[in-house]
């Protein structure tokens, strides 16, 4: 075994980043949780989330904006869930992202009491033992910002204004949202144009929302600063961004003017 195929599955003991499954979606990304113990093959909580997998995956279901809150059975068995697709993806999308996320997540956490995943289209499906909607939450999150291919604009400071300041600006959009819908999209310029979203889960509250946001806005900042395209995701909310637009134009989104700070006055030698 090389040493970058070793150094790759030590990362996903911590992380798991499936390496050799083809039935796994492309930049799939899931941590299948330790803490919260397993389940037994032929269980009533297995039987609970295939149940509510196959809910999850039914067409029956209320489209909802891509919002999905399912429970299933009764303590200490009971699966709860929550099922999120990004704003601005269309039903047929939508369910075709939740339903490869969940063979996905159950080929690579299969006994697992507690997993998320989170699929290329920013999909998320996570479910526990234990009550989780309305509760905001943080971690686990995964990083990318590889994906854009473009040069770091060569004032890195200016673009990062620009960037704060158009994310400041969505993330009051994404959090005055409703209880369905919680996303926000936009793009500003300047030195070139940057394109953003942010979403939470919808059953949190305005002040939940805002603070995942602003978690995830200060990731991007330790991990992405300097990159051209980003996206942090958590359980509870995500972003991305890039210099390319990403979303779809018929979604809701906004144009934010952004206007670079005026130079610093030099100073003028007095009569």
């Amino acid at each position: 075994m090389g040493f970058s195929r070793l150094f790759l599955l030590l990362l996903s003991s911590a992380f798991h980043i499936n390496l050799s499954s083809s039935k796994v979606a492309l930049y799939f990304r899931y941590n299948c949780s330790i803490s919260h113990g397993n389940f037994t093959a032929n269980s009533p909580y297995e039987a609970n989330l295939n149940r509510l997998f196959s809910q999850l995956k039914s067409s029956d279901q209320d489209f909802n904006y891509g919002f999905y809150n399912i429970s299933v059975g009764q303590s200490p068995d009971q699966v709860n869930a929550i099922a999120l697709c990004r704003g601005d993806q269309n039903e047929n999308n939508c369910r075709n992202c939740l339903s490869e996320t969940i063979s996905s997540l159950q080929e690579v956490c299969p006994r697992n009491k507690e997993a998320i995943a989170w699929s290329q289209q920013l999909c998320t499906v996570r479910y526990s033992t234990r009550k989780i909607i309305g509760v905001m939450e943080v971690d686990p999150f995964d990083k990318i910002n590889r994906f854009a291919s473009q040069s770091v604009p060569l004032d890195v400071n200016d673009f990062d204004r620009a960037l704060s300041f158009l994310l400041k600006n969505l993330s009051v959009g994404a959090a005055t949202g409703d209880s369905l819908l919680k996303f926000a999209a936009g793009s500003t310029v300047s030195s070139q144009s940057i394109y953003a979203m942010m979403q939470c889960t919808p059953d949190l509250s305005h002040e939940n929302c805002s603070a995942c946001l602003a978690t995830a806005s200060d990731r991007m900042r330790t991990f992405c600063y300097g990159n051209t395209g980003c996206r942090i995701v958590q359980p509870s909310c995500f972003l991305k961004y890039g210099i390319v637009n990403f979303f779809d134009d018929s979604a809701k989104s906004t144009i934010v003017p952004f206007s670079p700070p005026p130079p610093t006055p030099t100073a003028t030698e007095g009569s």
